[in-house]
This record gives C-alpha cells, structure tokens and sequence, in this order.
C-alpha cells in the first residue's frame, strides 16, 4: 500500500456546517479516546456534545478495521459483533459507509484508513471466481472462519486460490442495485478527497453495471439487481435502490463531465417520481415481486422517506420526512427515535430466521441517523432541534447498548478462526471498548421484509451517527 497520500483538508460545499441547539443533558462521559498523530479537532459537529461519542465511534471503526489484519494489507470491516452469528462477514454496504464516514473528517489518518477499505473493495471487484463486470458481491469474509456444519471454511477476504472470498453459504452471492450504488459512490467520493483515478475508474464500472439493470416492467427504473446466485435478475424494483443510482449518476456526470450519466440519472429519478404518494405524504417502497407492474403498498419504510431528500435535492418531496418522523416514531426504554418500516410497528411472532421475540416498540438506531441527517439538510425552523433528538438517543444507545460484545481472531488453533460452539468452536475475541460502537437496534425486531435487526454492536449503524454528527451527506 502507497503511504504518499493526498488527503486534502480543504472542506467542501457538501460539508455544510448546522449547529443543533445546545441540549438541557448529554449522556456521561467516557475516559479519552485514544486520537491518531495527525487528529484535529472536529470542526463540522452538528452539536458539541457530539465530539466525545465521535471520536469513541471512530475508534470503533479503528479497531474493526485492525481485528484481523494491520498496517497496509487492504481490509474490509466485519459489519457485527462476532456474537452476531454472522461471523466475520462484512457487507459491502456498511464498508461502503464506513469509508464515507471517515471522509466526513478527512484527516491524512481517516483518508488513509477509507482508502484501505476502497483498496479492498477495489480488489475484490477484480478478483471475482466468475465476473469481470464491475460487480461486488453482497458481503465478504473480513477474517477467518469455519461455516456451520464444519465448512466449508474461509481464511479471510482472500481465497487459497487468490480469488474474493464472498460469502455463498450465507447467500451472499448476489448483488444488488443499492449496494452496488453504494459501494460506487464511497469509491467516488474517495475520488474527491485524493484525486487517485482508480477510485473514479471503479465507481465508473460499478455505474455501467447498475446502468444494464433496466426493469422491462411498466414504471421502468432500475431492478433490484441478481440473485444470490449471480445471475437471475429481480423482478421486483425499489425506491431506495433507484434514489442510489440517481444520486451515483448525478455525481459521475459532475465528475466526468460525461453527460451520458444524466440520462442515467433521469432513468432512476423517473421511477421515484412514479412511487411518490401525495395523499399520504410518502413514497411507496417500490414494486412487487409476484407482479412487478403493481405497487407494493404493503409496508412502507423508512430510508425512502429521508434518503429521497439527501440524495434527490427535490424540495417537492421534503415532506416525506415528516411522515417519517410522525408515522414510525417509537421509544423503547430511554432510547426514543424511529423504526424501519409500517409493518415494524404491528408485527408479531418471533424476528425473521430467529427464535427471538419481535419488539414493535424497538428502535432503528440507524434510521435515526437517516432522518437527522435529512432534517439538518432541510433545515426548516423546528429540524435542528428534532435532529438534535435524534442523535443525543444514538448518544444514550452508544453509552448503554452493547457491552460485552467481542470482535476478532479468537483462540481458535486455527488462525483464530470464528465457528460455532456448539460444535465445538469459539466466537469470543476481543472485547469492544465501552461506548464506542452503536447498535443497530435497542431490542430485536422484525421489518416486514423477511430479515429483522438486532441490539449488535454494528459498522453501519456507526457510521450514520458519524455522518449526520458532522452534517456530511453522504449522497453529493
């Protein structure tokens, strides 16, 4: 890895500066955070209570980032907790917003520590066993373990036979337009802060690819991408995939100067205008997969809603936000915020593909983040002071939520490996330090999508705290 970085410390327009009201209490206070040589203070907090559970959080993302490999080698970040039972998996979506969240502070350490991640993003685009399309896959192993039923095994993000270790047992296979959007603006923005072509050349392919997902069904758009198996495309298209690709295009069109991106762009802005809801103030989560020419007005989530006004910069939809925050709000404990979806909030029975009970009152910590961010950036009178809400919650979830969760190599006499113990294996590594991480939810909880969230500490949820504490949308 070259150590010459060019991290510029020049701050950008997208880096808006919004200070929350000072609030009546903050959360205790934890020891220092140990700081980098080159740290500076944080000069874009929404609020200055922030500055103490910011610097805890990238220490967090600092020891994620070093639980398996150190110094140069490039590395994604395991997305959970060891204890998550998904191993050392690392979806390419929270590396993606880890990556963000160290250029919303682009010191020479955090450049340095993105460019890691996009090194291994980078790498694992060229190392596919099958495609040279541009495509990543879902998730990655980050270290090593042993999958259930003793195998098949993984030493790491790098097979024995040199090519991407992506996470098929799992059904990891696959990928999809919003993760491959994601993944594609990360490497944009790290563009941006180095001005190394590579990045740039990586978002270009992962574009073209996303730009070939045309849905043949009636409100057009972009599909929701392939299958696990790599090759079977959705039926179904969605909403927060098409806001990605808009906010991707629009910003590869900026970078380019190629202006055959906007009509991409246009393509994704078009089937989001189709599932805007006027009546109710909202947007419509996208299409149904048994009928991909109907709307499925089923369960309507969160992201849609603030995620349309962060990366559409269409003020025509800024109420979307309003139905969020008025719609999913729920507090569980002392934690008080929002959950993922309309279904969320009644569903009942255990949490998908577990034995855990769903709570309806839990909340979606990193959903929080979302509408923060989103209130910030529209900044009518009365949003500073709800986001300012939304993020001290995250503060009192970072300082109480998730103690005794581990993360790394394990005393496995294999390499450290991760693997089940009830047959036999151990996923105990190194405790996370106190108040660092957050977790992606107060209680488990079902979304009504077939998958649920859980109180793990979690990279993604992490991020967003960072991100909407210092007013950086990831989006432009």
């Amino acid at each position: 890895m070259p150590t010459n970085l060019t991290a510029s410390s020049a701050q950008f327009s997208r880096r808006r500066a919004r200070r929350l009201p000072t609030p009546a209490e903050a959360p205790g206070q934890r020891g220092p955070v140990p700081a980098s040589a080159d740290s500076c203070p944080l000069r874009h907090l929404a609020d200055p209570a922030l500055a103490e559970p910011i610097g805890r959080a990238y220490h967090y993302l600092d020891l994620v980032q070093d639980a398996y490999v150190k110094g140069g080698e490039p590395r994604l970040l395991q997305s959970y907790n060891n204890e998550s039972e998904l191993m050392t998996t690392a979806f390419v979506y929270d590396n993606a917003l880890a990556i963000l969240a160290y250029l919303a502070s682009p010191t020479v350490a955090n450049v340095r520590r993105a460019r890691l991640v996009g090194d291994a993003l980078l790498w694992a685009q060229a190392n596919d066993e099958t495609y040279a399309d541009g495509r990543v896959r879902q998730a990655y192993a980050a270290g090593p373990m042993l999958f259930y039923g003793r195998g098949p095994s993984f030493p790491g993000l790098r097979r024995d036979d040199g090519k991407a270790a992506f996470l098929w047992p799992f059904g990891f296979g696959g990928s999809s337009t919003g993760d491959m959007a994601w993944v594609a603006l990360a490497l944009a923005q790290l563009y941006v802060d180095t001005r190394i072509t590579k990045y740039l050349d990586g978002a270009v392919a992962l574009g073209h690819w996303i730009g070939a997902r045309r849905s043949p069904y009636r409100y057009g758009g972009y599909h929701g991408g392939l299958r696990p198996d790599g090759e079977t495309p959705q039926r179904w298209t969605s909403t927060e995939h098409n806001i990605d690709a808009y906010a991707l295009f629009a910003l590869l069109a900026k970078l380019t100067r190629d202006r055959r991106w906007k009509g991409l762009a246009a393509v994704a802005a078009a089937f989001v205008h189709e599932m805007w809801n006027p009546a109710g103030g909202h947007f419509w989560t996208g299409t149904r997969e048994e009928d991909p020419d109907v709307i499925n007005a089923a369960n309507v989530p969160e992201d849609v809603q603030s995620w349309a006004l962060l990366g559409l910069g269409d003020h025509r939809y800024d109420r979307a936000v309003d139905w969020a925050t008025g719609n999913l709000a729920t507090t569980d404990g002392a934690v008080a915020g929002v959950t993922y979806s309309s279904q969320a909030k009644v569903a009942t029975g255990t949490v998908s593909g577990s034995a855990l009970p769903t709570h309806r009152d839990a909340v979606w910590l990193e959903g929080n983040g979302h509408v923060a961010l989103a209130l910030l950036r529209r900044g009518a009178p009365g949003d500073a002071a709800r986001a300012g809400r939304l993020l001290r919650a995250m503060m009192t979830a970072q300082e109480t939520l998730g103690a005794g969760q581990t993360v790394g190599l394990t005393r496995d006499p294999c390499g450290g490996r991760l693997s089940n113990p009830g047959e036999g294996g151990t996923w105990t590594g190194t405790p996370l330090p106190a108040a660092a991480g957050v977790v992606a939810a107060t209680s488990a909880f079902d979304t009504g999508f077939a998958f649920g969230y859980f109180s793990r500490q979690h990279v993604g949820t992490t991020a967003w705290l960072l991100m909407a504490g210092q007013n950086f949308n990831p989006f432009q």
